[in-house]
């Protein structure tokens, strides 16, 4: 009776800690869906291998109608390719995930996807105060303890109407393959 005892403990810890490491995106997924109704494809660059339950619980936040593009990036170096095989495949928006070992709210690996997309016209969100400074469009979720900021310094050329009717536009100047799968998992190059 004791060493059952002792699995169902073991099983417990082990569950709590598996819903500790995916973010809830729900909150971000809603905002997104007020601000940008019309945008149905969201792009994400991460280590699959790494983030596969944060990219689970992205489609699973974005419900029916969304595609989502994952290109899967191994090594820092490939950053810029998976940034461009987003924008090739139109991703309309793309989430940073907080967690991911290269690309990240607040790694160097996330500063260069958000800025590469956003000279693209592509803006990108997040989850922690941290992928404001890189340029994130808004961020919402476990990180911000719920609420929304937003950044007033765009980078790119983005118009953003926030669901208070708040309009933001900005402006500046900054100097493998992927599979799409409709509001599910796809991964893309090394």
């Amino acid at each position: 009776m004791l060493s059952l005892s002792k699995s169902l403990c073991w099983v417990a810890l082990a569950l709590a800690s598996l819903s500790l490491q995916a973010e809830d995106f729900n909150s971000l997924m809603q905002v997104a869906k007020d601000t940008w109704p019309e945008k149905r494809h969201i792009g994400v660059v991460c280590d699959y291998r790494n983030s596969q339950s944060q990219v689970d619980a992205l489609a699973l936040a974005a419900g029916d109608g969304f595609t989502l593009t994952v290109v899967d990036v191994r090594a820092p170096e490939k950053v810029h390719l998976g940034a461009q095989l987003v924008a090739n495949r139109q991703a309309q928006f793309v989430v940073i995930f907080p967690g991911d070992r290269i690309v990240r709210d607040g790694s160097l690996g996330g500063t260069l996807v958000i800025r590469r997309l956003a000279t693209l016209g592509i803006p990108s969100v997040g989850t922690t105060p941290r992928s404001l400074a890189q340029g994130a469009v808004f961020s919402v979720g476990e990180g911000t303890h719920g609420e929304l900021l937003v950044n007033p310094e765009l980078i790119g050329t983005i118009d953003v109407i926030l669901p208070s009717g708040t309009l933001f536009s900005r402006r500046s100047s900054l100097g493998p393959e992927a599979w799409q799968l409709p509001t599910s998992m796809m991964v893309a190059a090394r």
